[in-house]
């Protein structure tokens, strides 16, 4: 089966399985990854290994969009806010998880390396899969933000951890005298790491100002976090902290004009999420996992960092006086764990393949208990998030405009209580009704409140400019009522009427119960619509 095919049938199969699991109460990522592993070696056999390493590319660009991403979550207010905290979660929670996995895998194998290296693999926190809970649920509030900026700063904490914990290991393994060159290698990958995704921000920065064509953002956005990506490639350094690096500087620089930058992209990356997803779950061979006798190591390394992870976190939490909800719930939603782990795994396989045969069957096992440890991860994972901003009471927050528009009705917003003109009311009863009121436009109806015009407050007055020409003339509301040439129903959706306002230029809409009776329910006001809009999204994030 060729490539694209497979592609094709991943994105699709795991986008219906995803709806499903949503359906389900279940976050979409689950569907994703059960996709992936029934479309794997362990099941079905489509996705072969050769095939997944074909995607390496795509992965890692999917990698740095989340990277980019995640920048975007974390303003200095954030930090300001909250960064006492922030920092003593995110130590205590990796440093506890390293310790509790090395110490229950060595009690299980006796072999200190092993777990040592488990431990450093089990310290890395999968943001795609936290960020995409948090977004499927519009989470907003104290403990979203925190979880953001975590599982986007987890990344360093593991690599730091990792160096250490290889250098010791190969040590072990090889009864060599320790080395701190591994170390010295690791810092320089980070402050490359931060050298590119620095520049790459300042350019990000410097061509908003220059994009006067706002469907070039995505296409200008896109090439610079590829070659941002690009670059971390070819240099050996961590993806995911270049391209966050590009989105904090791009969202503290320009936190207003960068927001439709962030939106295009949010926007275009579902697909890519779902296939990054779907080639997790196949990466699992059942097969060797429990054919290679690692069951009882693969349950301590779950335990342990699932343990790990929630004991860390609380404690940091109270050293950190971190709000009750954040001590509570943080640790449920750093659970997940993907793309990094996965990576460490691999990139552990590679180093000791070098150390002879008996030292590449470490790292080969190693890899599948990183695998299917990630799996287990990422089908309880998610729905710990989901869980954890649920009982924080955080769902639903981060809300835009658009979000609130696209959930009404035009019946929603309707004014029913509008100044009404009959069509035989003469020129007297009509200027009296105009004084009485501060309408400036107002709805024609005949004796079955059936909508016949409007008539404004400049086709009155030019009336009453030829009415001084010639009293003798009878003038009813009929005479001169204006036709409809906008009007929406009551159950249409409120961003249709939206766009009428918008593509018409106008500010006043008159809301009929349907096309046939075309009876009068009321009028809306674009500036009152916008207004109630407005207050609601502050309402719904918290703000009021």
């Amino acid at each position: 089966m060729n490539i694209i095919l497979l592609v094709g049938i991943s994105i699709f199969a795991g986008t219906l399985l995803g709806k499903g699991f949503q359906v389900l109460k279940i976050p979409q990522v689950s569907g994703y990854i059960v996709v992936g592993l029934l479309m794997g070696t362990s099941f079905l056999g489509l996705w072969q290994p050769e095939t997944i390493e074909r995607l390496t590319t795509l992965t890692s660009l999917v990698l740095g969009l989340i990277g980019f991403m995640l920048g975007a979550e974390l303003q200095v207010s954030v930090f300001k806010n909250r960064g006492r905290s922030i920092y003593s979660i995110l130590f205590c929670q990796g440093l506890m998880t390293f310790f509790l996995v090395v110490f229950l895998v060595y009690l299980v194998t006796r072999k200190l390396y092993l777990g040592i290296l488990l431990g450093a693999i089990a310290t890395a926190t999968d943001p795609a899969s936290t960020v995409d809970v948090l977004w499927e649920n519009k989470a907003r509030g104290p403990l979203a933000s925190t979880l953001m900026a975590i599982v986007a700063l987890d990344d360093v904490l593991a690599l730091i951890i990792y160096a250490f914990g290889l250098i010791v290991a190969k040590a072990m393994i090889i009864h060599a005298e320790f080395s701190f060159d591994l170390l010295l290698h690791a810092l320089k990958e980070i402050g490359t790491a931060v050298l590119i995704g620095s520049l790459s921000g300042f350019l990000l920065l410097n061509l908003l100002k220059f994009i006067k064509d706002r469907k070039r953002i995505l296409p200008f956005a896109f090439g610079v976090i590829a070659l941002t990506v690009g670059l971390a490639l070819a240099f050996k350094i961590d993806v995911i902290l270049s391209t966050m690096l590009a989105g904090v500087i791009l969202v503290n620089k320009a936190p207003q004009e960068s927001g439709e930058m962030f939106d295009a992209i949010k926007k275009f990356m579902p697909p890519l999420y779902v296939l990054f997803f779907v080639l997790v779950g196949a990466r699992l061979n059942i097969a060797i996992v429990f054919g290679s006798g690692a069951t009882l190591v693969l349950l301590a390394l779950i335990f342990g960092r699932s343990l790990g992870k929630f004991v860390g976190s609380y404690l940091g939490g109270v050293i950190g006086q971190a709000s009750s909800n954040v001590k509570k719930y943080v640790g449920l939603g750093l659970f997940p764990q993907a793309g990094v782990a996965i990576g460490m795994a691999i990139s552990i396989g590679h180093n000791l393949s070098h150390l002879g045969p008996e030292s590449e069957q470490i790292g080969l096992t190693i890899i599948n208990l990183a695998v299917a440890s990630t799996f287990v991860f990422q089908i309880i994972g998610p729905p710990c998030v989901k869980l954890a901003v649920v009982k924080a009471g955080e769902t639903g927050r981060d809300v835009t405009e658009e979000d609130i528009i696209d959930s009404y009705k035009v019946s929603d917003v309707v004014n029913q209580k509008v100044p009404i003109i009959r069509e035989d009311y003469p020129l007297d009863a009509i200027v009296e009704l105009v004084k009485s009121s501060d309408a400036d436009q107002f709805c024609v109806v005949d004796s079955a409140k059936k909508l016949l015009g409007l008539i404004s407050i400049g086709d009155l007055r030019s009336v009453l400019l030829e009415q001084e020409l010639d009293l003798n003339i009878l003038i009813l509301a009929r005479d001169i009522a204006v036709p409809v040439a906008n009007a929406v129903r009551a159950d249409c959706p409120l961003n249709e009427a939206i766009h009428i306002f918008n593509r018409k230029n106008i500010d006043i809409l008159p809301v009929v119960d349907d096309d046939i009776s075309n009876e009068l329910v009321g009028m809306i006001h674009y500036r009152t619509i916008m207004s109630t809009i407005q207050k609601e999204v502050l309402r719904r994030r918290g703000n009021i």
